[in-house]
């Protein structure tokens, strides 16, 4: 394969043939990428680059296509870490065998460009982004680190069933209509006991704000560290550390059980065999042996069974609209719609996030029946596809 051919080789073995001038600190948008047509990305050097000096990057993948969002979201992360951040304006959402040329173009370029660290190769995508960012890193080989905002893995068996050599990061909202999923990741990669960590934050289905961006790169940095990637200083891992650890103290005593867990696990994991963690060992237990804990963890399992359901029916019935739109009953539409709302507006917070997950998922398959790269609808089904988005959001 033609990817994984340039990526690997290029990266182990490249040293840039034709640095061109682009000024650090500055992100710029549209780059032609050479030997193609029309293809251009967006790219941003951190204002410590050296052109002499081989560099971390980072390929970014914005399932619309909009390469300066993806490289925005991860420009404070690359004044921290050092990564060239770079994102095309052609990959999208639709066909793989596409996007994965794409990448291939965009490799070619990039890599002839800059001196690239062949050791520090990271991906990082959003939703069907995340999902191709998953895909070429497991055939591409030779990554160091994958950041997956927004959901999972691919769909192809090949993607769900391969040991990846490299480190997984999820982030993702809670009221993200992935969110179940990104849950399921984990509990996979844990079984497959395979490098990982999932950073869940209030939100829904976005890019993630910076600071859980910056949370994902200091955990990728300190796991580099742990495999002899890079070196990383005493006092940097002990204040890694404690940021994380205060961050799991602090969603304690606020109440938040859940977010408390999650980040004392984090702590367990990405430091135990750095130092003895004994007292957070024991937080942990003692908090998941508490009442609140109990009934966050029972709330949410609760609202994962109720979005099942809710899930299941709109979806069987969006398959039977949409291929015979001219049967259409939106009053149906309407009626099931109100119905949720008026069970779990006022619900508890759980299902106030189950809530927002059902509708964002119910627009988001009509929204993707709109996308040509994926399907040829007919302007009856694109019509029905408008309607019940509006249905969903009427604002």
């Amino acid at each position: 394969m033609r990817l994984i051919s340039y990526l690997f080789v290029l990266a182990l073995f490249c040293q840039a043939n034709a640095q061109q001038a682009f000024e650090a600190g500055k992100l710029t948008d549209s780059i032609p990428v050479a030997n193609t047509t029309n293809e251009t990305f967006a790219l941003y050097l951190p204002t410590s680059f050296e052109a002499s000096q081989p560099s971390a990057i980072l390929f970014i993948f914005e399932p619309g296509g909009r390469g300066r969002l993806g490289v925005e979201t991860f420009i404070e992360a690359s004044e921290t870490y050092g990564h060239i951040l770079v994102c095309s304006n052609n990959s999208r959402n639709g066909p793989y065998e596409r996007n994965f040329n794409i990448a291939a173009n965009l490799f070619d370029h990039v890599f002839s460009s800059f001196n690239i660290n062949g050791g520090q190769l990271y991906f990082a995508g959003f939703s069907g982004g995340s999902r191709l960012a998953w895909a070429i890193a497991l055939a591409a080989g030779n990554i160091a680190g994958v950041i997956a905002c927004g959901a999972g893995f691919s769909k192809t068996p090949s993607s769900i069933l391969a040991k990846q050599e490299f480190s997984y990061v999820g982030i993702c909202g809670n009221r993200d209509m992935n969110y179940r999923e990104m849950l399921d990741v984990e509990a996979y990669l844990e079984q497959t006991n395979q490098d990982h960590t999932l950073i869940t934050f209030e939100g829904g289905h976005s890019w993630p704000p910076v600071e859980e961006i910056i949370k994902a790169f200091d955990w990728l940095d300190i796991e580099a560290h742990k495999k002899g990637k890079i070196i990383k200083a005493n006092n940097e891992i002990y204040k890694s550390y404690k940021q994380n650890f205060e961050i799991a103290e602090k969603a304690e005593i606020n109440g938040h059980m859940l977010k408390a867990a999650e980040n004392y696990e984090r702590v367990l994991t990405t430091y135990g065999s750095i130092y003895t963690l004994d007292t957070v060992m024991a937080r942990l237990n003692i908090l998941k042996k508490g009442r609140s804990y109990k009934r966050a963890l029972s709330d949410r399992t609760l609202a994962f069974e109720k979005e099942k359901q809710w899930t299941s029916t709109f979806f069987k019935r969006f398959a039977e609209d949409y291929n015979q739109p001219k049967k259409i009953d939106m009053q149906w539409w309407r009626k099931k719609i109100t119905q949720l709302n008026d069970k779990y507006a006022d619900a508890g917070i759980e299902f106030q996030r189950m809530l927002e997950r059902v509708q964002f998922n119910l627009y988001a398959i009509a929204f993707s029946r709109m996308n040509p790269l994926l399907y040829q609808s007919s302007e009856e089904q694109k019509s029905f596809c408008t309607a019940l988005g509006k249905l969903v959001y009427p604002d």
